[in-house]
């Protein structure tokens, strides 16, 4: 008789798990809004959703499942989200790169709030481009300007979406 091995969640089943989390509440807060705002959200969320839940299904079935075209022999190691880890990076550099990656998530999250989209998508990319992406101030600047004309364009003008206001502009009560 062949034992069984328990089930060991893989580490990326609770990256799945908070992405999930996070597009359910994007969807959720999404119903409160009117309709052409809430067009956004559930045009990205929904389909977003899916593809979620299906990875997170394949991250709870853990070391067991193989990914497609693999070798159940493969010496490659473990990578989140099927994304292959170099084993010549060391361990505390992926660490800080995953921790500096989170922060930059969180900024962008909190200056959509405290902002709002408008003002945040522009601040945020230039200041990504500068500090992550190491450009020129000039063409991070000519990047964000084309960028925010295209944002400004397509959402604003053409869809209409009303953006909900940020925070600091609701206190200030503009």
């Amino acid at each position: 008789m062949s034992e069984k091995r328990p089930r060991k969640i893989v580490p990326s089943f609770w990256l799945s798990l908070f992405f999930v989390i996070i597009i359910c509440v994007w969807i959720v807060a999404g119903a409160e809004w009117g309709w052409d705002t809430r067009l956004f959200p559930w045009a990205v969320g929904i389909p977003t959703l899916g593809l979620a839940l299906w990875q997170l299904v394949r991250d709870w079935r853990g070391s067991d499942a193989t990914a497609v075209g693999q070798k159940e022999n493969n010496s490659r190691p473990q990578g989140i989200l099927d994304i292959a880890l170099d084993a010549n990076i060391p361990p505390a550099e992926v660490f800080r790169h995953t921790i500096k990656s989170a922060a930059w998530i969180l900024a962008f999250a909190c200056g959509i709030w405290f902002l709002g989209f408008m003002i945040s998508i522009p601040v945020f990319v230039f200041f990504y481009l500068i500090y992550q992406a190491e450009a020129s101030k000039l063409s991070a600047f000519i990047v964000t300007g084309l960028m925010t004309l295209f944002v400004w364009a397509l959402f604003d003008q053409t869809m209409h979406l009303a953006w909900p206001e940020g925070a600091i502009f609701i206190w200030l009560g503009f």
